[in-house]
């Protein structure tokens, strides 16, 4: 994959989750029907050192008070993430999903915060089940936390890193990926104006702004010569580029 390919990606946010439950199996499989070219997740770990797939650091959102690192799998695995609709979804693990989807599509696992703070061991673990697969050379590991970032760096030179960017925390963006070698910046799409992706590209850098699921500001976006963007809805902006003529 190249740093800058000749159309932007298209990366599925939490899968296709504008149409199914975030973070599930059935929202990476449409993921893949509506052409996606990644799919981004995001990793927390047990109590007992499983690495699952879930946007928060609790549970709340699927109907349970506890924090994930309190739970062991076994216990999350028995929750519903299929946040009360019709499709019932257990919360996958990142074995699971690297053995279902890994062959088929790139994924960014995004590295998360625990409730409590870092969690010890989630990088090395992360990085060993994808070395693991042969899957290092198509994954891009990002976080909000540069600590997070260097570490996958210092386990990894050869490891591919993304610095997030939010918008409480969007000074020193080009020196934050630059401390750790990182191939892109992925910032909240209301930082991605021209003089920011100017900036990043003069740095070698990709950008991939996150999470744009209106077809005006994903066409905005796309003009300004982003690199790919994250969405929840993968087929509007297929649908978008073919329109553009990019795919």
């Amino acid at each position: 994959m190249s740093l800058h390919p000749e159309r932007p990606l298209v990366i599925a946010h939490r899968g296709a989750s504008a149409y199914r439950p975030e973070n599930t199996l059935p929202a990476y499989e449409l993921a893949l029907e509506q052409r996606a070219d990644m799919i981004e997740i995001d990793l927390h770990l047990t109590r007992d050192a499983a690495i699952v797939i879930a946007h928060d650091a609790d549970l709340r959102h699927i109907g349970h008070a506890g924090a994930i690192a309190d739970l062991t799998l076994a216990e999350v695995r028995e929750l519903d993430a299929g946040h009360g609709t019709e499709i019932r979804a257990r919360v996958p693990t990142l074995d699971e999903v690297l053995d279902a989807f890994g062959g088929r599509i790139p994924f960014n696992l995004e590295i998360k915060w625990g409730r409590g703070g870092h969690y010890p061991g989630l990088e090395a673990a992360t990085l060993a089940a994808v070395e693991k697969r042969g899957l290092l050379p198509r994954t891009l590991f990002s976080s909000f936390r540069d600590g997070i970032l260097a570490e996958l760096r210092r386990l990894s030179p050869a490891a591919r890193l993304a610095v997030l960017v939010d918008l409480r925390h969007a000074e020193r963006v080009l020196e934050r990926a630059e401390a750790v070698a990182a191939e892109a910046v992925n910032p909240h799409y209301l930082l991605a104006n021209e003089s920011f992706i100017e900036d990043a590209h003069a740095a070698g850098l990709a950008v991939y702004p996150y999470t744009v699921d209106e077809e005006e500001q994903m066409d905005a976006l796309v003009a300004l010569g982003v690199d790919g963007l994250f969405t929840n809805r993968p087929d509007a902006m297929r649908a978008l580029l073919h329109v553009q003529n990019v795919v």
